[in-house]
């Protein structure tokens, strides 16, 4: 699961025109992995999303309610490398997409 999440961080990185064409199936399962019970596939997963809201940036506003839900969710957890982890992925995802998508998302995912 890793080398997966690691292949699609380099997709967004270098290839982002190929991984746009999927990017609701790929977001799904990424979100998917930041809910693994094991810490190593769930970290990785959120750097993974971090990667994706940097370089794929206003592409990846469609995809923020789920995916901030998720994070706000994960940032309550004990384990501290995780929630360094989701607070530079949000903050990689309030630099890079739309102001008005990411409040609006912060919003209500924090309200559920």
């Amino acid at each position: 699961k890793v080398d997966g999440l690691t292949f699609i961080r380099r997709l967004s990185q270098h290839h982002p025109a190929i991984l746009m064409s999927r990017l609701h199936n790929v977001s799904q399962a990424v979100v998917q992995e930041v809910k693994n019970l094991r810490s190593a596939v769930s970290r990785m997963a959120v750097v993974c999303l971090g990667d994706m809201f940097t370089f794929l940036q206003r592409g990846m506003d469609p995809e923020l309610g789920n995916t901030v839900k998720v994070l706000l969710h994960k940032a309550g957890e004990s384990n501290t490398f995780i929630r360094q982890g989701v607070d530079s992925t949000l903050d990689c995802m309030v630099q890079s997409c739309t102001p008005a998508c990411a409040i609006n998302a912060l919003l209500n995912g924090g309200l559920r």
